[in-house]
């Protein structure tokens, strides 16, 4: 079985899989209409709005993901009881996501970031409206009950941390425990200083700055330093960290390998993390644990991801699209050697 063949025959097992996704849910708002003149109140343009496009942000882009890709997905995260969070039910219904495990919460408002955006795609302004206080120790154990009694039905946790608050240390510790006990993988988009919180997941995917950061070790410090440092720190059986257009460094088994980003045509990078991590879960799920071909598909995915304008999804089409151009372009520059 060639290499394609054997990639191709772990996407069409992707459906076979049910992955939760828990974590910061955001509704990301594009208000479009053309400036071409400055207001008379301010040295500011005025746009004159002519459509409203609504796309799900966060830990809701990375089920949505999963679900393009063909697998299946519970979202669970925290929204308010608002016209916002309507919406997001109401894209969510299309897309097939389960809501099973998302609290609403009248005194939490819905995670929206607005966009305002000029007819030639030229971006004015973004705000936001959010409230990124810790959740309570009662909707922590609200979404501990939701899970568990869910917990049977999946095969895999990801936490998507966007730090709004819903990944709280003691949540994390304790899905992480929920899943330890129950033999399913767990993998972790991290955000914010203290990685602690991640402590004994299987898998973590921060970029090159992040792990940094979550380290302590200086700017420029060695991606081959940077893997083995989050793993000692944090207990876990894999490390994996972006490196933009060098693509990615996996530490697996006191060894590290990398591998190139897959494309060339980078035009926005936008949801590419959403798209690598939900790519890295199936595969990691289809392929039975074989985490270099995980590493391998997940990046194809990114390689979609940045050839598309904005937060978009990946399918299981485009997926093998990119991999039979890179084997073509790599077959072509063998032959020009």
């Amino acid at each position: 079985m060639s290499n394609k063949e054997k990639l191709f025959k772990i996407i069409d097992n992707f459906k076979n899989f049910k992955i939760l996704v828990i974590g910061d849910i955001i509704l990301d708002e594009y208000i479009w209409g053309k400036a071409s003149r400055l207001s008379p109140e301010a040295p500011v343009p005025v746009l004159e709005v002519n459509k409203y496009s609504y796309i799900l942000g966060g830990a809701a882009n990375v089920a949505n993901n999963i679900r393009t890709l063909g697998g299946k997905v519970c979202l669970a995260g925290i929204v308010g009881k608002d016209s916002s969070s309507e919406k997001l039910d109401e894209i969510l219904s299309k897309n097939n996501i389960d809501v099973s495990c998302i609290i609403k919460d009248e005194k939490r408002p819905t995670t929206i970031k607005t966009r305002l955006i000029t007819h030639n795609h030229h971006q004015l302004v973004r705000f936001d409206r959010e409230i990124k206080d810790e959740i309570s120790e009662k909707t922590e154990q609200e979404f501990i009950k939701r899970i568990y009694e869910s917990i049977e039905t999946i095969d895999l946790i990801l936490l998507s941390d966007y730090s709004k608050g819903v990944l709280t240390p003691n949540l994390s510790q304790e899905l992480i425990k929920l899943a330890k006990l129950h033999k399913k993988p767990v993998l972790v988009d991290p955000k914010g200083l203290d990685y602690s919180k991640y402590s004994g997941a299987t898998l973590i995917t921060p970029n090159r700055l992040e792990a940094e950061t979550a380290t302590k070790s200086p700017s420029g410090t060695a991606p081959e330093i940077l893997v083995q440092r989050v793993k000692e720190q944090l207990e876990l059986d894999y490390v994996m960290v972006t490196l933009g257009e060098d693509g990615i460094l996996l530490y697996i088994d006191g060894k590290t390998k990398q591998i190139p980003a897959v494309t060339s045509e980078v035009y926005d990078v936008t949801g590419a993390g959403d798209s690598l991590i939900s790519g890295i879960s199936l595969a990691l799920l289809a392929s039975d644990g074989d985490v270099e071909v995980s590493m391998e598909l997940g990046n194809y995915a990114a390689g979609v991801a940045v050839r598309k304008i904005g937060t978009t999804a990946v399918t299981p089409k485009e997926l093998k699209h990119i991999i039979e151009l890179h084997i073509m372009e790599n077959e072509e520059a063998a032959v020009n050697i």
